[in-house]
Formats: structure tokens, C-alpha cells, sequence
């Protein structure tokens, strides 16, 4: 396993790190046997073995199901696993201190599940512009942040707009965002951006909730348009759809201003194929040129949240 500097944290991280929401919820696109969460055991053993094949950076959150106390479960008590949870900030709060209220609630409880006494990072999960023009959002966070139960903030966000917000409030550390062969959005100012200021960048969604895998080919009429452009990239580049969750994440791999990039595996198999990929290297340079011409546009592609489907 390679390993990268995680930001001006002083953390290094490893290039692959594991995304658990496939261990809390079902998630992902619906395929003949290759849907549906594992259960508890198997999921401990997923995280177990994940810890020793090298990964060290573990992301969850509350709204990921049961996932923050499978991986406490697991992993809680091996200090060599960075943790990175999330706090959700709900609408309509109508002072600072109902605001802490919440955070230290939603911490505490985190802390509990994940049974550790302090999390290395804790993200403000799908940050909007509006949120972080909030001041005291980022300044009770710091506060937070001083206690000891917390060393490094960030903030997961959709948009270039949102991402650039965090780069600019100057108080976090850590910067989650999409980013794949189909969504290419962040590659130009983003990443720049956060490398300048010092920032690390989580690379979530590299395979597109497993459009960059077999699973293309069982994408039902509602998402043809993804189809027709995972068809277009296996001819581009003559790989089979076999290739494309190794191709896809060594794509992500390939931009040295990511500091790592989470698999959503769900099974030994899915993991097995993450750090393989990881093995082989970056794609060459003319390779990722050539998929620019890859990335979709339109926010109803690339954000599954607009998908015309569950």
C-alpha cells in the first residue's frame, strides 16, 4: 500500500481508504447478487482484513445507518485506523447555542458508536455555500476542535461552488468531493486550490455508485444515457467491463492532488480488486487526457440524487 500526506494534517493516509456506507445501508445500483449490505459478521471481517492489507483512513457517518458502530465494532480499539464521521447541520436553527447543542450531541454520539474518545476527522456532511456563510457554524466547530475530541475539520460537498466555499472559510483541513472518469468537475479549480491552501482531498464516487463497473451493463432504461457513456469509454480505451472499477479507480489514483481514494466495497472480492488496482499504478498521462472528453455536464447525470430511479 502507498501512502500520501493527508493535507498539511501531518496525517498520512493510505491512497485507497474504505467508505462504509455499503456496510450500514444498501446502497448502490441493484444487480442480480451484487446487492444488499453484508451482515454484522461479515462486515467486521470486510474491515478487519481491509486494516491489514494496509488501509488506514476509515470514512462513515450517522446517516450511514449502522455503519459508524460496525466499524467501532471492528476496529475501535486499533489506534493505528483513522476515523473520519460526519455531523449533519439541520435547517432552521435559530441560535449559536442550539447549534453546539446539536454538534456536541451528534459528536458525542458518534464517539460512542465508534468507541474512541476522539475522532481524527469530522466533516460537515453536504456543506452548501448557505450553510457555511452561518460564522457560527465554523467557529463552534473550532471550539470544538479545541476540546481534544476532534484534531482535523472537513467538509463533504457536490458542487465546485461548495467546494471552493470550504477552500475559502480557511478552517478546514479536509475537503471530500465526487470525482471520476464521468464527473471531471473538480480537476481544474478545485484540486488546485486545495493543494495551494494546504487542504486534503477525499475522493468519494469513483466508480459512480458502480456505474464504472459490470453492474453497467445491467443499468436499467432510465439511465441509458450513463450506459451509452460507459459504452463509449470501454471502446475509447479497448478494456472490458471487467476492467472498469480497476481502470476507474487508477484514473482517480492518477491526480497527485488527491490525497486518497475511498472504496465502497462490500465484499472481500470488491476489496481484494480496490487494492489490486491501487498496485498497478496511475493511468499514463495521454490515457487521462483522453478521458476528458468522459465527463458529463449536466448535474441530473453525474449527481445520483437525480437519478430517475430509488
Amino acid at each position: 500500500m502507498n501512502y500520501r500526506p493527508f493535507g498539511k494534517t501531518g496525517l498520512s493516509v493510505s491512497e485507497i481508504s474504505f467508505g462504509t456506507v455499503s456496510l450500514g445501508v444498501d446502497y448502490g445500483i441493484e444487480t442480480p447478487g451484487g446487492f444488499g449490505r453484508p451482515d454484522e459478521q461479515e462486515a467486521i471481517h470486510l474491515l478487519e482484513e481491509a486494516l491489514e492489507s494496509g488501509i488506514n483512513l476509515y470514512d462513515t457517518a450517522p446517516a450511514y445507518g449502522e455503519s459508524e458502530r460496525l466499524l467501532g465494532l471492528a476496529l475501535g480499539a486499533k489506534k493505528d485506523a483513522i476515523f473520519a464521521t460526519k455531523i449533519t447541520i439541520p435547517p432552521g436553527i435559530s441560535s449559536e447555542n442550539e447549534l453546539k447543542i446539536i454538534l456536541e450531541s451528534s459528536l458525542e454520539s458518534s464517539l460512542e458508536k465508534l468507541r474512541r474518545d476522539y475522532v481524527d476527522i469530522l466533516q460537515i456532511h453536504n456543506a452548501t455555500v448557505e450553510t457555511l456563510a452561518q460564522t457560527p457554524i465554523t467557529e463552534v466547530l473550532s471550539a470544538i476542535k479545541k476540546t481534544g475530541r476532534v484534531r482535523c475539520l472537513g467538509a463533504t460537498v457536490y458542487t465546485v461552488d461548495e467546494a471552493l466555499a470550504v477552500i475559502a472559510a480557511g478552517e478546514y483541513e479536509s475537503l471530500q468531493v465526487a470525482f471520476s472518469i464521468l464527473d471531471q468537475r473538480m480537476a481544474d479549480r478545485v484540486f488546485p486550490a486545495a493543494y495551494s491552501a494546504g487542504i486534503a482531498v477525499m475522493c468519494r464516487s469513483a466508480l459512480l455508485k458502480g456505474v464504472l463497473s459490470p453492474k453497467a451493463q445491467w443499468l436499467p432504461e432510465e439511465l441509458k444515457f450513463l450506459r451509452e457513456r460507459v459504452d463509449e469509454l470501454v471502446k475509447l480505451f479497448g478494456i472490458s467491463y471487467e476492467d472498469l472499477p480497476s481502470f476507474a479507480t487508477r484514473y482517480c489514483l492518477s491526480s497527485s492532488q488527491i490525497s486518497t481514494v475511498l472504496t465502497g466495497a462490500r465484499t472481500s472480492e470488491e476489496l481484494q480488486e480496490a487494492l489490486s488496482s491501487a498496485l498497478l499504478g496511475v493511468l499514463p498521462e495521454h490515457i487521462c487526457s483522453s478521458a476528458g472528453r468522459l465527463s458529463l455536464a449536466d448535474e441530473k447525470h453525474w449527481n445520483p440524487s437525480c437519478w430517475p430511479i430509488k
